[in-house]
């Protein structure tokens, strides 16, 4: 069974190439446009993933969404894409997010850091 990814973002384009690279890698990804949906699919339980993919740019409260993603999932199942306009990638690591890409960053590196996060073991919630 492919591991379940989460991955949320604003930003159609960016979305897009992440979302056909992680199903072309074997991933089953849900792709939702914002952080209420993703913020819904975690607290019912809908998606269970083994790593989220969450992409700051267009979010208008993000220090809020990362602090109710730390109790949704583990810090470290997350990769969290940023910028200097949405919150620098340090404000992100101080927030117990080790895996902050920040643009420019390669659709490869997104890739690479959810495949770590699934070949370390990380369990699902429970």
């Amino acid at each position: 069974m492919p591991a379940k990814i989460l991955l949320a973002g604003g930003q159609w384009r960016p979305r897009a190439l992440v979302l056909a690279e992680l199903v072309e890698g074997g991933y089953d990804v849900s792709a939702v446009e914002t952080w209420d949906e993703a913020e819904l699919l975690l607290r019912t339980h809908a998606v269970r993933p083994a790593a989220v993919v969450f992409d700051l740019e267009d979010e208008s409260h993000p220090e809020a969404a990362l602090a109710t993603l730390c109790r949704l999932v583990a810090p470290d199942r997350a990769v969290i894409l940023t910028s200097a306009g949405a919150l620098p990638g340090a404000a992100v690591r101080s927030l117990g997010f080790t895996r902050a890409l920040a643009r420019p960053y390669s659709v490869g590196d997104v890739v690479e850091q959810v495949r770590e996060i699934v070949r370390s073991g990380s369990q699902e919630p429970s």
